[in-house]
C-alpha cells in the first residue's frame, strides 16, 4: 500500500458546511471517483497516490491533501484552491500548510523541446517532446501516464512559467504571456532519446490542434505532472471489462491495453475518424475484443453509447465499465449502468473528457 506522508491542509469557517461536502461529492462523481464516508461530516477520496479529505464540524472547515510525492502538493493546492473559489467567491485567500518559498517553479514543471510533428491517420498529430535525462526520468513513469502541457498562447512568444505563491498555490503568466494548458496521455517513452510520444485529436479551432498544424518542432515547451493513470484496468477478481471511447480518450485506452494481464477478458469500442485510425497496441491480451467504428461511415457518438449500452445488458455482475467521451455522454451512461443495469458504483468509471 502506497505510503501517503506528505501532508498540506487549509482550515477555514463557513456557514454552509453541508453544501461543501455536497460540492466536493459531485465533484469527485464528475471524475469518476466515488468518495468515501468513514464518519459524518468527513468525505474522502482516494486516487492510491493521493487522498483528498474534506472534513466539516459545526462552522470548521478543512480540506487536507496527502501524496506519496511532496512535488504533486502544490498542484493539488492549486486544483482545490480554485473549486472552493467556484464554490463561494466570497471567501478570503486560503493558505495551506506546509508552503515553500514563494516565487518558486512548481516542483513538477520540466522544459522541454519539441522533437517531431506529424499526422498519425485522419484523427491525430504524433507529437514528441525531448527532455532533459532529469525531465524524462520523471515523466516516464509507468504509474502515472497523463501530464499538462504549457506553450505560449501567443504565437512566437518566449515562455513565461507559473510559479508558486505565498499562500502554496501555483500561480500563472496572464496577459501577453498567457499559457495554453492541456492534458495529455504519454503513449510511448524512447529512453535513448530521453522523448516522449504522445497524440493530439485533429479538430479545426482546437488550439493545440491548430499549433501541432504548424509543425512546432523546435519549439520550447512545458510539462506539469506527471499524475494519474486514468485508464481502464482489471478487476484483481478477474471480471469481465466493458470499454468505450471516442478520439480524446482512445489514447488513454490503448496505453492501458498493453499493459493489461494477458488473461483480461473485455470488450472495447473505439469511435475514431476513419480505417487510417486502426493503430492496435503491440501487445494487448487475445480476449479483449477491439471494435472500430467510423465517422466516415456515419457513425456518431451515439452509436458509441448504443454499442456500450448493448454490452451492459445482462452483464456479469462484477463487469466492470469504462467509458470516456462527452461529458453528457459519459452522465448517461453512469446512470444506464448503475440503475438500468445495476452495476455497484465503485464497478462504473465513466467521465468527460469534453463538454
Amino acid at each position: 500500500m502506497t505510503q501517503l506522508s506528505h501532508l498540506s491542509a487549509i482550515e477555514f469557517r463557513h456557514d454552509e458546511g453541508a453544501r461543501l461536502l455536497e460540492f466536493w461529492r459531485a465533484e469527485y462523481l464528475e471524475h469518476g471517483m466515488e468518495p468515501q464516508l468513514p464518519a459524518p461530516g468527513m468525505l474522502v477520496a482516494d486516487a492510491g497516490f493521493a487522498r483528498v479529505t474534506v472534513q466539516v464540524t459545526g462552522r470548521a472547515c478543512r480540506i487536507e491533501v496527502a501524496c506519496a510525492d511532496a512535488s504533486m502538493l502544490p498542484d493539488f493546492r492549486t486544483g482545490i484552491s480554485a473549486h472552493m473559489e467556484e464554490f463561494d467567491a466570497s471567501l478570503p485567500p486560503l493558505t495551506w500548510s506546509g508552503v515553500g518559498e514563494s516565487g518558486a517553479l512548481p516542483p513538477t514543471l520540466a522544459a522541454g523541446e519539441v522533437a517531431g510533428c506529424a499526422p498519425l491517420g485522419d484523427s491525430w498529430w504524433r507529437m514528441r517532446i525531448k527532455l532533459s535525462p532529469e525531465g524524462y526520468a520523471r515523466f516516464a513513469s509507468d504509474e502515472h501516464w497523463h501530464f499538462r502541457l504549457l506553450r505560449p498562447v501567443q504565437a512566437g512568444r518566449a515562455p513565461v512559467w507559473p510559479r508558486l505563491d505565498e499562500t502554496g498555490v501555483i500561480r500563472w503568466p496572464e496577459g501577453d504571456d498567457k499559457l495554453s494548458d492541456r492534458v495529455f496521455t504519454t503513449r510511448l517513452c524512447h529512453p535513448e532519446y530521453h522523448s516522449l510520444t504522445f497524440d493530439i485529436f485533429r479538430h479545426p479551432g482546437g488550439p493545440t490542434c491548430d499549433w501541432a498544424e504548424t509543425v512546432p518542432v523546435g519549439q520550447t515547451v512545458g510539462l506539469m505532472g506527471p499524475g494519474g493513470r486514468t485508464g481502464p484496468e482489471p478487476d484483481e477478481a478477474g471480471g469481465d471489462l466493458l470499454v468505450g471511447g471516442d478520439e480524446t480518450s482512445a489514447p488513454a485506452i490503448l496505453r492501458a491495453l498493453q499493459t493489461m494481464p494477458p488473461e483480461t477478458r473485455g470488450k472495447v469500442t473505439l469511435l475514431v475518424g476513419s480505417k487510417a485510425d486502426i493503430h492496435m497496441p503491440d501487445h494487448y491480451p487475445p480476449s479483449c475484443n477491439i471494435t472500430w467504428l467510423f465517422r466516415s461511415d456515419g457513425a456518431t457518438e451515439q452509436d458509441l453509447v448504443s454499442h456500450v449500452r448493448d454490452g451492459l445488458a445482462g452483464c456479469p455482475a462484477d463487469t466492470r465499465l469504462w467509458f470516456a467521451a462527452s461529458k453528457q455522454s459519459a452522465r448517461d451512461l453512469r446512470t444506464y449502468a448503475t440503475e438500468d443495469a445495476r452495476l455497484p458504483k465503485a464497478q462504473v468509471h465513466s467521465v468527460g473528457y469534453w463538454a
